[in-house]
């Protein structure tokens, strides 16, 4: 098993509903890579890409109840955290 050091972070992900690449399950991990991940905004496009959310989804992160803002620095994340993520889609109409 490789060690990861200090380039990556795992967190528990808690979804309000079932995201599209993996419907029935509303808890998931992820890894994610720091080099590539600067602020929050960074962290939500990954969940968008791999859980199959659609570019005119919106996803806001929240860490114990607290919202996390898109331009605040993924630091603020730690390792094994858990976040609750609301997906909602944008209406162009």
């Amino acid at each position: 098993m490789a060690a990861h050091g200090k380039n990556f972070i795992r967190v528990r992900l808690h979804f309000d509903y079932p995201p599209p690449a993996v419907a029935g399950c509303r808890m998931c991990w992820l890894l994610a890579d720091l080099n590539t991940c600067r602020v929050v905004a960074d962290l939500e496009s990954l969940i968008r890409e791999k859980f199959g959310f659609s570019r005119s989804s919106v996803l806001q992160l929240f860490l114990q109840d607290c919202y996390l803002p898109h331009t605040e620095s993924v630091c603020v994340v730690r390792d094994d955290d858990s976040l609750r993520c609301a997906c909602s889609s944008v209406n162009n109409t």
